[in-house]
């Protein structure tokens, strides 16, 4: 597939987007000189989510979410099934490689911290030339604290914090909680400074690249942190204790497996173990794909 043209503007777009997340088309035509009209530009925007170049934006907060990792599974798509039934579980993933199994669950916090790493476009560097030597452990993600009953079903119905709130409403009525549209517009205000805002961005597409699932522990997870950002498609980064979880989004998975079992022998990263994602479900789809 020919790549998309003017993928400068959709960048911008992504990062207006983890600013304003609601932000109106309207509003973001009007910094963009380029376009005469919001048709062209919303053609190039629609095809963009229609390729997974972007995503749409989620909100993010630490609600107390429990990690686990599996060496072994005797059934992934049966594991991946139980999975997608059980309301507690936000992501899985079946794996070939060292580990079988991630499943992430609301329960026991240990998950510390959880980003999608914001790249920069055009890149600075390639997943084969990543490289951090600055020491110091991640900021984890704070619990918020004072949230209400009512603040917690809005961050719900508002993970997709760009739809209307009159589409919140009515899915709140179908829910049965029957909140109002100033309701949930007044607690989303409050409850979206305790939160991250995160989308994708690839440029290639979600589907364009190999997918590498690292576990390992280093010192200098600010440094790791720093050198994801010179990359320019999104990476997940999590920790869960003192270890971190990294999925990189490649075109050489060799080459980049090579490079990181070097970064290992020269002490910048320890107990590597490297796997290939293959299934995965989410909260929202609800389905194994």
């Amino acid at each position: 597939m020919a790549k998309l043209r003017n993928l400068t503007t959709v960048y911008r777009y992504f990062l207006e987007c983890l600013i304003n997340p609601r932000i109106p088309l309207t509003e973001f035509f009007k910094i963009q000189a380029a376009y005469t009209s919001e048709n062209p530009l919303r053609t190039l925007l629609n095809e963009a989510f229609k390729r997974e170049i972007i995503s749409r934006p989620e909100i993010y907060c630490n609600r107390g979410v429990s990690v686990e990792l599996l060496k072994s599974s005797p059934n992934q798509l049966e594991l991946l099934r139980e999975c997608s039934e059980d309301p507690e579980t936000t992501y899985a993933i079946a794996l070939c490689g060292a580990w079988a199994f991630v499943r992430i669950r609301r329960g026991a916090s240990d998950l510390r911290f959880a980003d999608r790493i914001i790249p920069t476009y055009p890149g600075r560097i390639t997943p084969q030339e990543i490289y951090f030597d600055e020491k110091g452990e991640l900021n984890p993600d704070p619990y918020p604290h004072g949230w209400d009953e009512i603040d917690w079903e809005v961050y719900k119905l508002m993970k997709d914090p760009s739809i209307s709130f009159t589409e919140a409403t009515k899915r709140s009525e179908k829910e049965g909680s029957k909140l109002s549209r100033d309701t949930i517009k007044k607690h989303f205000q409050k409850i979206l400074k305790d939160c991250k805002v995160q989308m994708n961005f690839f440029p290639n597409g979600y589907g364009g690249y190999e997918k590498i699932f690292f576990t390992f522990r280093t010192k200098y997870e600010l440094g790791l942190y720093d050198s994801l950002r010179k990359l320019d498609r999104t990476s997940f980064l999590w920790k869960t204790r003192d270890l971190i979880i990294l999925i990189l989004f490649v075109e050489q998975y060799c080459t980049t497996v090579r490079h990181f079992k070097e970064l290992e022998e020269n002490g910048l990263i320890r107990n590597l173990k490297v796997s290939i994602p293959n299934r995965h479900c989410t909260p929202f789809e609800r389905d194994v794909n």
